[in-house]
Order: structure tokens, then sequence, then C-alpha cells
């Protein structure tokens, strides 16, 4: 049974919320001229395979809609004039189905591969048929807001990881067609290198090592993934089903990076943002105006909570961190810890001992020597000098960040 991803779901609901948005987006149909003017186009640079003369890929194409509950939905076939390149591609306009190939793809590929990359490209038309089309209007949400050149990169990398995913969703409907994971694979290889035999098993095992070599190992595709990842992707789940998303999502996702958030991720990160400088500025003394000042160009609402404090999963979370995002924090520490010079070394030395308890302290001994422009010996001196001002404030037990 084939249901969407959560990264789908994710995406949806998160554009749902923003009902203007939404509506706008749900609002819009495909014009029938819109259709006209890409079968023109079609026509003129392609030659339409007909299922009267070619029941070879028409037989294909019912099976498929059969399996996929896409009995009533019109799919025409072509091929494509003028190019080398082995790929086959689907438009969805006006509730019809246009599939193209490119290359020489038809003859590389035994009727089983044929029937697979037939299935993945119509399995995109059973992602937007499904939860009465709304994955199919996140699809274009997303990928509107990815393209306006003035989008942060946030939206840009949630739209690369939609796109991901549903390729990921269209291998396993190909698999579900076949009942087999053989096809799918071989008909990725042969495309992708031309080659006119391929045994799936053996590239299934040049995937796993891989990750053997390396576990964190995650796609760097716009697109889609690497077809090493794929083909795990879709071999675990014709295995394991529901429970190989996690491994699934490591590799297409990973560790969340700096420069590579999502929206979501994003929102993570500024929570912990929130919750690190909540910790941090706890004691009275660190409420000097400049730092307030400070505090609010991060978040304009920004609010003291006198009951924060570090627990376990906190610390955990941050240790397991992606390196850049561990720099992150400690560059925020040291923007605060320097942000009122009043204060003198009391903040770096209250920034060296919560680095410690954050687990962050070799990232915050770096950037410290990095920015203020140390040599080894007088680091050592600072860090001294720093903690042992620290250590000469009394805190009350309000201040105290610990159980």
């Amino acid at each position: 049974m084939l249901s969407a991803l959560s990264y789908h779901q994710k995406v949806k609901d998160h554009f749902r919320a923003q009902s203007k948005t939404w509506d706008y987006f749900a609002g819009a149909s495909n014009k029938e001229e819109q259709l006209l003017q890409f079968k023109t186009e079609l026509l003129r640079n392609t030659y339409k395979f007909d299922p009267s003369s070619e029941p070879f890929i028409y037989d294909k194409i019912n099976i498929i809609k059969d399996k996929l509950g896409l009995q009533q939905l019109p799919v025409t076939v072509y091929q494509a004039a003028h190019t080398d390149e082995l790929n086959a591609s689907i438009v969805y306009l006006n509730n019809e189905a246009h599939i193209v190939f490119s290359g020489s793809i038809i003859k590389l590929l035994d009727d089983e591969e044929l029937l697979a990359v037939l299935a993945h490209e119509l399995t995109h038309i059973k992602l937007f048929t499904l939860q009465d089309g709304h994955l199919e209007v996140a699809d274009r949400i997303i990928t509107a807001i990815a393209n306006h050149h003035q989008s942060e990169p946030a939206y840009y990398e949630t739209a690369r990881l939609y796109r991901l995913y549903t390729e990921i969703f269209c291998d396993r409907g190909a698999c579900m067609v076949l009942g087999k994971t053989g096809p799918v694979i071989s008909s990725l290889v042969k495309t992708s290198t031309g080659l006119d035999k391929v045994n799936p098993e053996n590239y299934l095992k040049q995937a796993e090592e891989i990750f053997s070599a390396d576990n964190n190992t995650k796609t760097a595709g716009i697109s889609h993934p690497e077809n090493f990842i794929r083909a795990r992707a879709v071999q675990y789940w014709h295995e394991k089903g529901d429970a190989a998303e996690a491994v699934i999502n490591s590799m297409i996702e990973g560790m969340s990076e700096l420069d590579q958030l999502d929206i979501f991720r994003q929102k993570e990160l500024s929570l912990l943002t929130r919750k690190v400088l909540q910790l941090f500025l706890k004691p009275n003394w660190f409420r000097t105006t400049m730092v307030s000042s400070l505090a609010r160009q991060y978040f304009p609402d920004f609010s003291w909570d006198d009951a924060a404090l570090i627990d376990d999963a906190l610390v955990e979370r941050i240790s397991n961190d992606h390196s850049s995002i561990k720099e992150y924090l400690a560059y925020l520490l040291l923007d605060f810890a320097l942000a009122d010079p009043s204060l003198e070394e009391i903040p770096p030395g209250r920034a060296l001992q919560f680095a410690e308890e954050i687990r962050i302290v070799d990232q915050f001994n770096t950037i410290l020597k990095k920015e203020l422009k140390l040599s080894d010996k007088k680091l050592q001196q600072y860090r001294e000098k720093a903690l042992m001002a620290y250590s000469r404030v009394k805190e009350n037990e309000g201040e105290q960040i610990y159980n």
C-alpha cells in the first residue's frame, strides 16, 4: 500500500496552515489553452506512440494504471527527437499524463525494466492524486516559492527534499507494481550508465560498501537521490516496510548542517537558539541594557525564563549535532560574552563554563582563539583569567541553570 512519506505530509500541513497562500494555489487550475500549447509543442519535437500500433507500451501502461488505481487517467507516451540523453519524464496537465522518453532508453531496457520506469513515472501522478490532490498543491507552492529569486535558502532546501522524497516514493510505486526490486534497480543503473546488462544484487552490495565506509553518507542530489541511495532505499522498504523509514530519512536528510536547513530545521534551530540564550543569560548580572538589546536583535520578543534548566535531552541533542551547528552555537556565546565591555571577563568566563556544560567547549576555544587573535599561550592565560573572574560572581539559587 502506497502512502505519502512523512516529509510530504509535513510540507502539506505547513502550507495548509497558511490559508491565503493555500487557497491561491488550490484555486489555480490548468487552462485548456496551456494543455493545447503543450501538446502542440510535443507533437513538433517527438514521435507519439499510438495505442493501436505500439501496444507494447500501452499494455504496460494499462497494467500500471490498474495496480495504482489510475484507471481513468488518460496517458500518452512520446519519444523525444534530437537528444541522446537517456531519460524518462512525465507532465501532468489538466488531468492528463504525458510521458516523454529521450535517447535509446526503450531499446536499452527489457520488458520488466520498461515496466518499472513507466510505473515510476505514473507514480508521480499517484502522489498528486492522494489526499484529494493536496500533495500536488503543496508541490506547486514550495516549487514556486523556492524558484523566486528573493526566497530564503531554507525554502530551496525544502523544495529539494520534497523532490528527493518524491523520487523515493515513485521508486516504491514501481516496486509495488512489479512486486520486486530487481528491475527497478537495474533500470536506474542502465539509464545512468548506458550499460545493456546490469546485476541489481551486485549493485546493492556496492551500495552497502559505500555505507560501510561511512554510515553517515547522505544524498547531495538536487532533483534525484544518487542511484546507490535509491537502490538501497527501495530495497529497505521492500524488505522492512515502515520500519525502514529512519534509515531512509538519514540517507536523504542526514544531520542538520547550518547551510542546508529546510524550513522545519530552521525553526528547530531557532527554538534551540532561544533556549540556549535563555539559559546562558539567566543570571541577573547578565541582563544589562547592551546584552538585552542584542538578545532582541535575535528575537524581537525575547523574554527571560527564570525556570530554564539544562537537561540531559538538550545536552545530548547538541552533542549529536553537526559540527557546523556547534560552531554556530559557539559564535552565539561569544557574541553575547563580548556584548557589554563593562562586564569585563565575567561573561567570557561564563561562556567557557557554559560551553563545557553543553559540550561545545572545543569549538568555543577554537573560535575564541581565532576571533581574539590569541596564541595558544595567550588563549590559556585568557581562559584562566576569565574563569577566575566568573568564579568570584555570586549567583543566587534562582539564577542556577542546573537541577
